[in-house]
């Protein structure tokens, strides 16, 4: 029996059913897939034997005393903080730019935003060829007379992370100046107008008006940038694979070394879940912060 399309029970059942299909798929391919590597964390499992044997905490006790998972800590963290700096705080002052720039406007975003569909095994490929000693990075300084600062950057302990981070950066900085920029689109004019008469310069007027005005966008900006740094693997792997010397190994391939490479899933699963706490802890902080601020 069908229910009465104009009944009041229909009307409140209709959204419901909209809604079931992204639900169930959510469910499938999101929450059971993490609620099953949680499971995972708990026991000594290879991937292969259909018996898991169910070990408690032990994998999480092996990550305090895990040397090689605090470096990969470390460096996550340094590599997250460059790409946070560049594609939030660049990817702002871009934005800012060619809101007031109307020439060649849609050619300059559209070169900004192209890096974003390339895949990133092609990224990777592009940068490896471009940082190799006698690369296009290196030439482009010996031309500008900045010859000094040549370095075979994917095999320099102190240089590999942060050329990651600047190529992964490249890559995905175009969708955070979207984002920007279709928040500046609902920046009230009237307000650089009076900051205008008010003998604000330009960089007044960010600071004053631009900034508080983009405060919710950029929250997003920064929980996106954070959670896309945090889970970054194909880069690193098609570049370096951690190397040299793990100087450029962060948690995801620290965990796909252990997990996938050295059947030890149950060790390799408790390091995602270590993952997935820090980005919701850091998460969580930050929007506290925010709304302090708003407060």
């Amino acid at each position: 029996m069908f229910l009465d399309p104009d009944s009041k029970l229909a009307q409140r059942l209709n959204p419901v059913l909209f809604l079931l299909p992204a639900v169930a798929i959510y469910i499938l391919f999101a929450i059971y897939p993490t609620i099953s590597v949680v499971e995972y964390s708990f026991t000594d499992w290879d991937g292969i034997n259909p018996n898991r044997n169910y070990i408690g905490l032990e994998n999480y006790e092996r990550l305090f005393s895990d040397k090689i998972f605090w470096e990969a800590f470390r460096n996550t963290f340094v590599w997250s903080a460059v790409i946070i700096v560049i594609n939030v705080g660049l990817g702002l002052v871009i934005a800012s730019m060619l809101a007031r720039v109307w020439k060649a406007r849609l050619i300059i975003q559209t070169a900004i935003v192209l890096p974003v569909v390339i895949s990133p095994m092609a990224v990777a490929t592009i940068w490896r060829w471009m940082y190799q000693p006698k690369g296009a990075v290196n030439q482009v300084l010996e031309v500008i007379g900045l010859g000094a600062f040549k370095t075979p950057w994917l095999g320099s302990p102190d240089a590999v992370l942060y050329a990651l981070a600047v190529a992964h950066s490249w890559s995905t900085m175009g969708l955070s100046v979207i984002i920007f920029l279709a928040g500046l689109q609902a920046v009230d004019e009237h307000l650089y107008e009076a900051a205008k008469i008010d003998g604000a310069s330009p960089l007044q007027s960010f600071r004053f008006v631009t900034l508080p005005a983009l405060r919710p966008v950029t929250a997003v900006v920064f929980i996106l940038t954070l959670t896309q740094s945090f889970k970054v693997f194909d880069i690193v792997w098609a570049t370096t694979q951690g190397g040299p010397i793990r100087f450029s190994e962060i948690l995801s391939t620290y965990m796909y070394k252990r997990g996938a490479l050295e059947n030890d899933y149950g060790y390799g699963a408790a390091i995602g879940v270590a993952l997935l706490v820090i980005v919701s802890l850091a998460t969580i902080v930050y929007m506290q912060l925010q709304n302090r601020q708003e407060s």
